[in-house]
């Protein structure tokens, strides 16, 4: 019987062992690794990226929402940007072209008064700098598998993303710019990013294609905890909503990138920087 009884137990102890394991997935830190080194090294791809952030100064509301549809294509480089934006309420859309010619990339802007053409200087052509929700995965301090479930009819890994605070540097120059807090400080944005909590977003992987999906992040209760925490100022802000998400498809299969002739035949101006 206690021969029996020790076989019970070992046995039990070995389902445990290998329940805890399946419940733990596959290694987030290798997936997003990978994933990372696909959208490094990618021939093209086709963007969504939505940003969002609401947030209120000493009772004034502010509200800044951009969508901006890209198409990228690695080599040659180029570049379409299809952009909707509504500022405090102020809307604009604007489509864009940056296209290498002939050795040169060239940066093509409709206006209201037609096709502006200027030549663009010093441009880092990878996809982390210029679809800007990529930068997430430049700012991950740790990753954490949460399970498989599906966008779409894709499935997907979902895994949280242990971010650094840098990833908010542009929400937070953004909310001092408006709110006059600091009073051109150079030092307080960086100071408010110190005292950051921690933040988190998640990257959405293929299970079969191992190409990223989605990236998203909702920091609006980092950003909150960060300018409550602010002692002694008369400066009162009050965060809403502050995200972003961004949906990748057609990586490695996205037609070439063409500019219309309209845009080629557009008048130069100075060079972009």
């Amino acid at each position: 019987m206690k021969h029996w009884k020790r076989i019970s137990i070992a046995l039990a102890a070995a389902s445990a062992l290998m329940l805890a394991s399946c419940s733990s997935g596959p290694n987030a830190g290798v997936l997003v690794r990978e994933a990372a080194s696909g959208i490094s090294g990618m021939k093209s791809c086709a963007a969504s990226v939505n940003n969002t952030l609401i947030f209120t100064v000493n009772g004034t509301r502010h509200s800044f929402q951009t969508k901006n549809d890209l198409t990228f294509n690695a080599s040659p480089f180029a570049l379409k940007s299809a952009l909707s934006s509504n500022n405090d309420g102020s809307s604009t859309n604007s489509v864009t072209y940056t296209m290498t010619e002939n050795g040169a990339v060239g940066f093509y802007c409709k206006t209201a008064t037609g096709w502006q053409k200027s030549q663009v200087q010093d441009l880092n052509p990878s996809p982390t700098s210029q679809i800007s929700i990529l930068q997430m995965l430049n700012n991950v301090d740790d990753e954490k598998y949460v399970r498989q479930m599906e966008i779409g009819s894709q499935k997907v890994h979902k895994i949280e993303l242990k971010l650094k605070s840098e990833i908010l540097r542009s929400t937070i120059e953004n909310i001092v710019t408006v709110s006059g807090m600091g009073n051109g400080s150079k030092t307080v944005v960086q100071t408010l990013l110190d005292s950051a909590p921690t933040i988190y977003g998640y990257c959405y992987i293929g299970v079969d294609s191992g190409k990223i999906v989605r990236l998203d992040m909702d920091a609006a209760d980092a950003v909150n905890q960060i300018f409550q925490g602010i002692d002694g100022s008369t400066v009162r802000v009050m965060v809403e909503k502050c995200g972003m998400t961004g949906d990748f498809s057609g990586i490695d299969a996205t037609a070439p990138i063409s500019l219309p002739q309209e845009a080629k035949d557009a008048s130069a101006v100075d060079a972009k920087g």
